[in-house]
Protein backbone atom coordinates (compact mmCIF):
# COMPACT_ATOMS: atom_id res chain seq x y z
CA UNK A 1 0.00 0.00 0.00
CA UNK A 2 1.55 3.03 -1.05
CA UNK A 3 -0.35 5.60 0.43
CA UNK A 4 -0.55 5.97 4.33
CA UNK A 5 -3.81 5.56 5.70
CA UNK A 6 -4.44 5.95 9.29
CA UNK A 7 -6.63 4.21 11.35
CA UNK A 8 -9.34 6.43 11.28
CA UNK A 9 -9.11 5.76 7.43
CA UNK A 10 -9.54 2.30 7.70
CA UNK A 11 -12.79 2.67 10.56
CA UNK A 12 -14.24 4.87 8.01
CA UNK A 13 -13.96 2.43 5.14
CA UNK A 14 -15.40 -0.53 7.50
CA UNK A 15 -18.33 1.91 8.34
CA UNK A 16 -19.36 2.34 4.98
CA UNK A 17 -18.90 -1.32 4.05
CA UNK A 18 -15.72 -1.38 1.90
CA UNK A 19 -14.22 -4.14 3.68
CA UNK A 20 -11.51 -5.14 1.78
CA UNK A 21 -9.73 -1.48 2.14
CA UNK A 22 -10.54 -1.20 5.49
CA UNK A 23 -8.74 -4.44 5.85
CA UNK A 24 -5.67 -3.77 4.16
CA UNK A 25 -5.28 -0.32 6.13
CA UNK A 26 -5.37 -2.51 9.22
CA UNK A 27 -3.06 -5.42 7.80
CA UNK A 28 -0.33 -2.76 7.34
CA UNK A 29 -1.19 -0.98 10.80
CA UNK A 30 -0.54 -4.08 12.27
CA UNK A 31 2.50 -4.42 10.60
CA UNK A 32 4.24 -2.13 12.35
CA UNK A 33 2.12 -3.12 15.68
CA UNK A 34 1.87 -6.59 15.77
CA UNK A 35 0.22 -7.02 19.39
CA UNK A 36 -2.49 -4.16 19.15
CA UNK A 37 -5.13 -6.01 20.06
CA UNK A 38 -7.84 -3.13 18.92
CA UNK A 39 -6.38 -3.85 15.37
CA UNK A 40 -6.73 -8.10 16.33
CA UNK A 41 -10.09 -7.53 17.17
CA UNK A 42 -11.53 -4.65 14.13
CA UNK A 43 -9.73 -7.59 10.99
CA UNK A 44 -11.71 -10.27 13.12
CA UNK A 45 -14.91 -7.79 12.60
CA UNK A 46 -14.11 -7.61 9.32
CA UNK A 47 -13.51 -10.87 8.53
CA UNK A 48 -17.11 -11.71 10.06
CA UNK A 49 -18.69 -9.01 7.52
CA UNK A 50 -17.08 -11.06 4.42
CA UNK A 51 -17.58 -14.64 6.19
CA UNK A 52 -14.61 -15.75 6.86
CA UNK A 53 -14.83 -16.77 10.19
CA UNK A 54 -12.25 -19.13 10.31
CA UNK A 55 -9.86 -16.24 9.72
CA UNK A 56 -12.03 -14.36 12.46
CA UNK A 57 -11.25 -16.68 14.97
CA UNK A 58 -7.92 -17.01 14.34
CA UNK A 59 -7.84 -13.49 14.79
CA UNK A 60 -10.01 -13.01 18.26
CA UNK A 61 -8.25 -15.83 19.82
CA UNK A 62 -4.88 -14.07 19.10
CA UNK A 63 -6.56 -10.96 20.66
CA UNK A 64 -8.17 -13.20 24.09
CA UNK A 65 -4.27 -14.27 24.52
CA UNK A 66 -3.65 -10.68 25.02
CA UNK A 67 -6.60 -9.45 26.75
CA UNK A 68 -8.05 -12.58 28.14
CA UNK A 69 -10.72 -10.35 30.56
CA UNK A 70 -11.90 -8.62 28.00
CA UNK A 71 -15.81 -8.50 27.47
CA UNK A 72 -15.76 -7.11 23.74
CA UNK A 73 -13.42 -10.32 22.53
CA UNK A 74 -15.47 -13.02 24.54
CA UNK A 75 -18.65 -11.80 22.87
CA UNK A 76 -17.15 -11.95 19.57
CA UNK A 77 -15.62 -15.16 19.53
CA UNK A 78 -19.56 -16.31 20.92
CA UNK A 79 -20.95 -14.74 17.88
CA UNK A 80 -18.40 -16.04 15.23
CA UNK A 81 -18.49 -19.75 16.44
CA UNK A 82 -22.49 -19.76 16.34
CA UNK A 83 -22.21 -18.61 12.92
CA UNK A 84 -20.20 -21.44 12.61
CA UNK A 85 -22.39 -23.96 13.68
CA UNK A 86 -20.11 -24.20 16.50
CA UNK A 87 -22.55 -23.85 19.23
CA UNK A 88 -21.07 -25.20 22.29
CA UNK A 89 -17.96 -23.66 22.09
CA UNK A 90 -20.15 -20.39 21.35
CA UNK A 91 -21.87 -20.87 24.71
CA UNK A 92 -18.72 -21.06 26.34
CA UNK A 93 -17.39 -17.86 25.30
CA UNK A 94 -21.17 -15.85 25.98
CA UNK A 95 -21.13 -17.31 29.93
CA UNK A 96 -17.27 -15.79 29.82
CA UNK A 97 -18.76 -12.83 28.60
CA UNK A 98 -21.45 -12.59 30.70
CA UNK A 99 -19.75 -13.61 33.91
CA UNK A 100 -17.45 -10.11 32.84
CA UNK A 101 -20.84 -7.93 32.27
CA UNK A 102 -23.32 -9.35 33.91
CA UNK A 103 -25.85 -6.41 32.93
CA UNK A 104 -24.99 -6.60 29.09
CA UNK A 105 -27.78 -7.77 26.95
CA UNK A 106 -26.24 -9.24 24.18
CA UNK A 107 -24.50 -12.18 25.47
CA UNK A 108 -27.67 -12.86 27.32
CA UNK A 109 -30.04 -12.95 24.38
CA UNK A 110 -27.53 -14.56 21.93
CA UNK A 111 -26.91 -17.37 24.65
CA UNK A 112 -30.87 -17.77 24.63
CA UNK A 113 -30.58 -18.29 20.93
CA UNK A 114 -28.02 -20.83 21.08
CA UNK A 115 -30.01 -22.66 23.38
CA UNK A 116 -33.45 -22.86 22.14
CA UNK A 117 -30.93 -24.47 18.84
CA UNK A 118 -30.22 -27.27 20.98
CA UNK A 119 -33.88 -27.69 22.43
CA UNK A 120 -32.39 -26.43 26.16
CA UNK A 121 -35.45 -24.60 26.14
CA UNK A 122 -35.71 -24.10 30.25
CA UNK A 123 -32.32 -22.84 30.23
CA UNK A 124 -32.78 -20.65 26.97
CA UNK A 125 -36.14 -19.34 29.11
CA UNK A 126 -34.24 -18.51 32.39
CA UNK A 127 -31.21 -16.22 29.91
CA UNK A 128 -34.28 -14.69 28.12
CA UNK A 129 -35.45 -13.88 31.52
CA UNK A 130 -32.64 -12.56 32.89
CA UNK A 131 -32.11 -10.18 29.68
CA UNK A 132 -35.94 -8.70 30.14
CA UNK A 133 -35.14 -8.39 33.73
CA UNK A 134 -32.54 -5.55 32.14
CA UNK A 135 -34.77 -4.23 29.47
CA UNK A 136 -38.50 -4.91 30.03
CA UNK A 137 -39.69 -3.06 27.21
CA UNK A 138 -37.91 -5.09 24.68
CA UNK A 139 -40.21 -6.31 22.04
CA UNK A 140 -37.51 -9.28 20.57
CA UNK A 141 -36.68 -10.14 24.02
CA UNK A 142 -40.87 -11.04 23.88
CA UNK A 143 -40.76 -12.14 20.34
CA UNK A 144 -37.65 -14.61 21.41
CA UNK A 145 -39.68 -15.89 23.84
CA UNK A 146 -42.60 -16.16 22.14
CA UNK A 147 -40.75 -18.20 19.52
CA UNK A 148 -38.91 -20.42 21.85
CA UNK A 149 -42.64 -21.37 23.41
CA UNK A 150 -43.53 -21.92 19.55
CA UNK A 151 -40.26 -23.94 19.22
CA UNK A 152 -41.20 -25.96 22.31
CA UNK A 153 -44.52 -26.78 20.70
CA UNK A 154 -46.18 -24.86 23.67
CA UNK A 155 -48.44 -22.38 21.70
CA UNK A 156 -50.78 -21.32 24.39
CA UNK A 157 -47.80 -20.50 26.44
CA UNK A 158 -46.22 -18.29 22.97
CA UNK A 159 -49.49 -16.02 22.73
CA UNK A 160 -49.13 -13.39 25.60
CA UNK A 161 -45.59 -12.83 24.62
CA UNK A 162 -46.00 -12.48 21.27
CA UNK A 163 -48.73 -10.29 22.06
CA UNK A 164 -47.02 -7.82 23.93
CA UNK A 165 -44.03 -8.03 21.62
CA UNK A 166 -46.46 -6.28 18.80
CA UNK A 167 -47.86 -3.81 21.96
CA UNK A 168 -44.13 -2.54 22.10
CA UNK A 169 -43.81 -2.58 18.56
CA UNK A 170 -46.81 -2.56 16.32
CA UNK A 171 -45.04 -2.56 13.25
CA UNK A 172 -43.09 -5.68 14.31
CA UNK A 173 -43.23 -7.95 11.08
CA UNK A 174 -41.94 -11.35 12.87
CA UNK A 175 -44.03 -10.96 15.81
CA UNK A 176 -47.10 -10.74 13.69
CA UNK A 177 -46.22 -13.59 11.74
CA UNK A 178 -45.37 -15.73 14.63
CA UNK A 179 -48.50 -14.53 16.91
CA UNK A 180 -50.91 -15.80 13.64
CA UNK A 181 -48.76 -18.79 14.13
CA UNK A 182 -49.65 -19.54 17.93
CA UNK A 183 -53.26 -18.53 17.33
CA UNK A 184 -53.52 -20.75 14.83
CA UNK A 185 -52.71 -23.38 16.80
CA UNK A 186 -54.83 -22.71 18.89
CA UNK A 187 -57.76 -23.25 16.88
CA UNK A 188 -58.28 -19.52 16.80
CA UNK A 189 -58.14 -18.80 13.02
CA UNK A 190 -60.11 -15.14 12.53
CA UNK A 191 -57.17 -14.47 15.08
CA UNK A 192 -54.74 -15.89 12.87
CA UNK A 193 -55.96 -14.67 9.90
CA UNK A 194 -55.92 -10.94 11.06
CA UNK A 195 -52.30 -11.37 12.03
CA UNK A 196 -50.69 -13.11 9.36
CA UNK A 197 -52.99 -9.69 7.32
CA UNK A 198 -51.15 -7.86 9.19
CA UNK A 199 -47.58 -8.93 8.69
CA UNK A 200 -48.15 -8.95 4.93
CA UNK A 201 -49.65 -5.27 5.21
CA UNK A 202 -46.21 -4.41 7.19
CA UNK A 203 -44.34 -6.42 4.80
CA UNK A 204 -46.09 -7.33 1.02
CA UNK A 205 -42.58 -9.01 0.11
CA UNK A 206 -42.18 -11.28 3.35
CA UNK A 207 -43.95 -14.78 1.49
CA UNK A 208 -44.26 -16.74 4.80
CA UNK A 209 -47.51 -15.30 6.03
CA UNK A 210 -48.91 -15.24 2.74
CA UNK A 211 -48.39 -18.75 2.67
CA UNK A 212 -49.72 -19.21 6.25
CA UNK A 213 -52.53 -17.05 5.12
CA UNK A 214 -53.12 -19.74 2.40
CA UNK A 215 -53.77 -22.56 5.15
CA UNK A 216 -56.44 -20.45 6.73
CA UNK A 217 -58.44 -19.81 4.01
CA UNK A 218 -58.34 -23.72 3.38
CA UNK A 219 -60.04 -23.95 6.52
CA UNK A 220 -62.67 -21.49 6.37
CA UNK A 221 -63.60 -22.96 2.82
CA UNK A 222 -62.03 -19.60 0.45
CA UNK A 223 -60.83 -21.15 -2.26
CA UNK A 224 -60.69 -18.42 -4.33
CA UNK A 225 -58.45 -16.45 -1.29
CA UNK A 226 -56.37 -19.80 -1.20
CA UNK A 227 -55.26 -19.58 -5.35
CA UNK A 228 -54.89 -15.91 -4.58
CA UNK A 229 -52.72 -15.59 -1.51
CA UNK A 230 -50.50 -18.32 -3.63
CA UNK A 231 -50.37 -16.33 -6.62
CA UNK A 232 -49.25 -13.50 -4.91
CA UNK A 233 -46.21 -15.47 -2.95
CA UNK A 234 -45.37 -17.01 -6.30
CA UNK A 235 -45.10 -13.68 -7.76
CA UNK A 236 -42.28 -12.22 -4.96
CA UNK A 237 -40.47 -16.09 -5.92
CA UNK A 238 -40.93 -16.92 -9.30
CA UNK A 239 -38.37 -19.90 -8.68
CA UNK A 240 -40.08 -21.59 -5.31
CA UNK A 241 -40.99 -24.73 -6.50
CA UNK A 242 -42.75 -25.48 -3.25
CA UNK A 243 -45.00 -22.61 -3.72
CA UNK A 244 -45.77 -23.69 -7.29
CA UNK A 245 -46.77 -27.33 -5.98
CA UNK A 246 -49.17 -25.92 -3.22
CA UNK A 247 -50.74 -24.08 -6.36
CA UNK A 248 -51.06 -26.64 -8.78
CA UNK A 249 -52.77 -28.95 -6.34
CA UNK A 250 -54.71 -26.48 -4.84
CA UNK A 251 -55.75 -26.00 -8.85
CA UNK A 252 -56.88 -29.41 -9.52
CA UNK A 253 -58.02 -29.85 -5.58
CA UNK A 254 -61.19 -26.79 -6.15
CA UNK A 255 -61.82 -28.21 -9.99
CA UNK A 256 -59.10 -26.63 -12.58
CA UNK A 257 -57.37 -29.69 -13.24
CA UNK A 258 -55.82 -28.51 -16.19
CA UNK A 259 -54.50 -25.66 -15.00
CA UNK A 260 -53.01 -27.33 -12.11
CA UNK A 261 -51.78 -30.65 -13.83
CA UNK A 262 -49.69 -28.29 -16.14
CA UNK A 263 -48.02 -26.42 -13.40
CA UNK A 264 -47.32 -29.27 -11.09
CA UNK A 265 -46.21 -31.09 -15.01
CA UNK A 266 -44.06 -27.78 -15.25
CA UNK A 267 -42.10 -28.93 -11.89
CA UNK A 268 -42.20 -32.29 -11.82
CA UNK A 269 -38.80 -33.23 -12.61
CA UNK A 270 -37.37 -31.64 -9.60
CA UNK A 271 -35.60 -34.20 -7.12
CA UNK A 272 -36.45 -31.01 -4.72
CA UNK A 273 -40.34 -31.22 -4.79
CA UNK A 274 -39.91 -35.41 -5.08
CA UNK A 275 -41.87 -35.71 -1.71
CA UNK A 276 -44.62 -33.70 -2.45
CA UNK A 277 -45.46 -34.86 -6.45
CA UNK A 278 -45.24 -38.46 -5.09
CA UNK A 279 -47.64 -38.59 -2.19
CA UNK A 280 -49.84 -36.07 -4.58
CA UNK A 281 -49.94 -38.95 -7.13
CA UNK A 282 -50.88 -41.58 -4.50
CA UNK A 283 -53.50 -39.26 -2.61
CA UNK A 284 -54.81 -38.70 -6.62
CA UNK A 285 -55.48 -42.57 -6.42
CA UNK A 286 -57.73 -42.22 -3.30
CA UNK A 287 -59.89 -39.63 -4.37
CA UNK A 288 -62.88 -42.02 -4.99
CA UNK A 289 -63.63 -41.61 -1.01
CA UNK A 290 -63.49 -37.46 -2.27
CA UNK A 291 -60.93 -36.87 1.39
CA UNK A 292 -60.96 -33.14 2.54
CA UNK A 293 -58.26 -30.60 2.35
CA UNK A 294 -57.34 -29.04 5.26
CA UNK A 295 -54.65 -26.39 5.97
CA UNK A 296 -54.17 -26.96 9.86
CA UNK A 297 -54.13 -29.76 12.11
CA UNK A 298 -56.70 -28.50 14.71
CA UNK A 299 -59.00 -28.79 11.70
CA UNK A 300 -57.42 -32.79 10.87
CA UNK A 301 -58.31 -33.69 14.29
CA UNK A 302 -61.50 -32.03 14.74
CA UNK A 303 -62.91 -33.74 11.46
CA UNK A 304 -61.32 -37.31 12.73
CA UNK A 305 -63.34 -37.12 16.17
CA UNK A 306 -66.42 -35.78 14.49
CA UNK A 307 -66.03 -39.16 12.10
CA UNK A 308 -64.96 -41.49 15.10
CA UNK A 309 -68.55 -43.12 15.55
CA UNK A 310 -67.41 -46.22 17.65
CA UNK A 311 -68.04 -47.15 21.15
CA UNK A 312 -64.35 -47.59 21.93
CA UNK A 313 -61.10 -46.20 22.83
CA UNK A 314 -59.27 -43.04 22.16
CA UNK A 315 -55.37 -43.34 21.75
CA UNK A 316 -52.59 -41.38 20.96
CA UNK A 317 -49.15 -42.09 20.59
CA UNK A 318 -46.39 -39.20 20.80
CA UNK A 319 -46.99 -37.31 23.28
CA UNK A 320 -43.82 -35.14 24.31
CA UNK A 321 -45.44 -32.18 25.66
CA UNK A 322 -49.21 -32.62 25.46
CA UNK A 323 -49.92 -30.26 23.23
CA UNK A 324 -51.97 -32.19 20.97
CA UNK A 325 -53.34 -34.54 23.47
CA UNK A 326 -54.72 -31.35 25.70
CA UNK A 327 -56.34 -30.08 22.47
CA UNK A 328 -58.26 -33.76 21.83
CA UNK A 329 -58.98 -34.19 25.38
CA UNK A 330 -61.23 -31.00 24.71
CA UNK A 331 -62.99 -32.48 21.93
CA UNK A 332 -64.27 -36.03 23.80
CA UNK A 333 -65.56 -36.27 26.20
CA UNK A 334 -63.99 -39.70 27.34
CA UNK A 335 -60.41 -40.91 28.71
CA UNK A 336 -57.85 -40.79 25.87
CA UNK A 337 -54.72 -42.54 26.48
CA UNK A 338 -51.43 -41.19 25.84
CA UNK A 339 -48.45 -43.34 25.61
CA UNK A 340 -44.83 -41.68 25.31
CA UNK A 341 -41.05 -42.67 26.85
CA UNK A 342 -40.78 -38.97 26.99
CA UNK A 343 -36.95 -39.16 26.23
CA UNK A 344 -37.49 -38.58 22.55
CA UNK A 345 -36.76 -40.59 19.75
CA UNK A 346 -35.49 -44.34 19.71
CA UNK A 347 -33.72 -43.63 17.08
CA UNK A 348 -32.35 -41.00 14.27
CA UNK A 349 -35.53 -39.87 12.04
CA UNK A 350 -34.34 -37.53 8.97
CA UNK A 351 -32.27 -34.42 10.66
CA UNK A 352 -33.87 -35.36 13.83
CA UNK A 353 -30.97 -37.05 16.12
CA UNK A 354 -31.99 -39.81 18.47
CA UNK A 355 -33.47 -38.14 21.62
CA UNK A 356 -35.10 -35.10 19.72
CA UNK A 357 -38.45 -34.49 21.50
CA UNK A 358 -37.48 -35.49 24.96
CA UNK A 359 -39.27 -34.30 27.65
CA UNK A 360 -36.42 -35.33 29.55
CA UNK A 361 -38.58 -38.43 31.37
CA UNK A 362 -41.20 -36.04 32.92
CA UNK A 363 -44.58 -36.22 32.28
CA UNK A 364 -46.61 -33.32 31.12
CA UNK A 365 -49.52 -31.29 32.62
CA UNK A 366 -53.00 -32.99 30.98
CA UNK A 367 -56.42 -32.25 31.72
CA UNK A 368 -58.05 -35.50 34.17
CA UNK A 369 -59.47 -37.60 31.14
CA UNK A 370 -56.13 -38.06 30.27
CA UNK A 371 -54.24 -41.30 31.30
CA UNK A 372 -50.31 -40.93 30.72
CA UNK A 373 -48.09 -44.53 29.91
CA UNK A 374 -44.62 -44.20 30.46
CA UNK A 375 -42.38 -46.21 28.61
CA UNK A 376 -41.68 -47.56 25.11
CA UNK A 377 -44.48 -48.70 23.18
CA UNK A 378 -43.49 -52.50 22.37
CA UNK A 379 -43.19 -52.60 26.53
CA UNK A 380 -46.08 -50.56 27.55
CA UNK A 381 -48.90 -52.08 25.39
CA UNK A 382 -48.88 -55.25 25.76
CA UNK A 383 -50.23 -54.91 29.11
CA UNK A 384 -52.75 -52.34 28.40
CA UNK A 385 -53.98 -54.57 25.54
CA UNK A 386 -55.05 -57.38 28.26
CA UNK A 387 -56.83 -55.13 30.54
CA UNK A 388 -58.45 -53.16 27.60
CA UNK A 389 -61.20 -55.65 25.54
CA UNK A 390 -62.38 -52.51 23.52
CA UNK A 391 -61.41 -52.18 19.96
CA UNK A 392 -60.25 -49.13 19.16
CA UNK A 393 -62.44 -45.72 18.52
CA UNK A 394 -59.75 -42.96 17.62
CA UNK A 395 -56.09 -43.72 17.27
CA UNK A 396 -53.82 -40.68 16.60
CA UNK A 397 -50.06 -41.81 15.42
CA UNK A 398 -47.29 -39.12 16.26
CA UNK A 399 -44.18 -41.10 16.33
CA UNK A 400 -42.57 -40.83 12.79
CA UNK A 401 -40.70 -43.68 13.02
CA UNK A 402 -41.79 -46.66 10.83
CA UNK A 403 -40.68 -49.12 13.48
CA UNK A 404 -42.66 -47.80 16.03
CA UNK A 405 -45.23 -47.07 14.03
CA UNK A 406 -45.00 -51.18 13.06
CA UNK A 407 -44.89 -51.53 16.38
CA UNK A 408 -48.17 -49.71 16.91
CA UNK A 409 -50.23 -51.14 14.40
CA UNK A 410 -48.62 -54.83 14.69
CA UNK A 411 -49.77 -54.94 18.44
CA UNK A 412 -52.93 -53.31 17.93
CA UNK A 413 -54.41 -54.56 14.85
CA UNK A 414 -57.18 -56.90 16.72
CA UNK A 415 -58.61 -53.60 17.80
CA UNK A 416 -58.29 -51.88 14.59
CA UNK A 417 -61.79 -53.03 13.38
CA UNK A 418 -64.83 -51.32 10.69
CA UNK A 419 -65.04 -47.51 12.52
CA UNK A 420 -61.68 -46.59 13.98
CA UNK A 421 -60.41 -43.26 12.43
CA UNK A 422 -57.02 -43.05 12.77
CA UNK A 423 -54.74 -39.97 12.19
CA UNK A 424 -51.09 -39.95 11.16
CA UNK A 425 -48.77 -36.81 11.65
CA UNK A 426 -45.99 -37.14 9.43
CA UNK A 427 -48.06 -39.35 6.77
CA UNK A 428 -47.30 -37.43 3.30
CA UNK A 429 -45.11 -34.63 1.69
CA UNK A 430 -41.57 -34.76 3.30
CA UNK A 431 -38.65 -36.22 1.94
CA UNK A 432 -38.71 -39.65 3.78
CA UNK A 433 -42.75 -40.19 3.58
CA UNK A 434 -43.29 -43.50 1.95
CA UNK A 435 -40.71 -44.84 4.49
CA UNK A 436 -42.06 -44.11 7.94
CA UNK A 437 -45.45 -43.74 9.16
CA UNK A 438 -47.12 -44.35 5.52
CA UNK A 439 -45.18 -47.91 4.77
CA UNK A 440 -46.02 -49.10 8.34
CA UNK A 441 -49.66 -48.61 7.57
CA UNK A 442 -49.62 -49.90 3.71
CA UNK A 443 -47.92 -52.89 5.10
CA UNK A 444 -50.31 -53.60 7.84
CA UNK A 445 -53.33 -52.74 5.09
CA UNK A 446 -51.85 -56.20 3.08
CA UNK A 447 -51.09 -58.02 6.54
CA UNK A 448 -54.63 -57.33 8.14
CA UNK A 449 -56.47 -56.90 5.18
CA UNK A 450 -57.77 -53.70 6.06
CA UNK A 451 -60.36 -51.65 3.62
CA UNK A 452 -60.06 -48.17 4.22
CA UNK A 453 -61.16 -44.54 3.39
CA UNK A 454 -59.35 -41.26 3.45
CA UNK A 455 -60.89 -38.75 5.71
CA UNK A 456 -58.85 -35.42 5.12
CA UNK A 457 -55.28 -34.80 3.95
CA UNK A 458 -52.79 -31.46 4.30
CA UNK A 459 -49.59 -30.57 2.83
CA UNK A 460 -49.53 -27.76 5.27
CA UNK A 461 -49.22 -30.15 8.39
CA UNK A 462 -48.31 -33.77 6.12
CA UNK A 463 -51.24 -35.19 8.48
CA UNK A 464 -53.98 -37.49 7.23
CA UNK A 465 -57.44 -38.88 8.98
CA UNK A 466 -58.42 -41.95 7.46
CA UNK A 467 -61.00 -44.58 8.57
CA UNK A 468 -61.43 -48.21 8.44
CA UNK A 469 -63.72 -49.99 6.37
Amino acid sequence: MDKKFSLTDGMEYHKAGNFELADEIYLSLQNLDPYNVKLLCLRGLVAQSINQPDKAIELFLKANVLHPADFNIQLQLGITYSQMGEINLSNLFYEKAMALAPNAIEPLVNYGNNLCKLKLFDKAFGAYQKALALEPTSSRLNYNIGTLFLNKMDPDGAIKWLETAVTLDPIYTSAWNSLGAALTETDDLHGALVAYQKASSLDPEFIEPLFNQHAIYIDLGMADQVIDVLQKAIAIDENNNTLKFFLGMAHQYYGENAKGAALIDSISKNAEIYPEISSWNYLQNEFFSNPKLVGTNTKTIQIAIDAAKLDGLNLEFGVFNGKSIRRIALLINEDIHGFDSFEGLPESWNDEPKGSYSAEGFLPEVPKNVVLHKGWFNETLPGFIREFKAPIRFLHIDCDLYSSTKTILDLLAPKIIAGTVIVFDEFIGYKSWDKDEFKAFEEAVQRYGWKYELLTFSFVTKQVALIIK
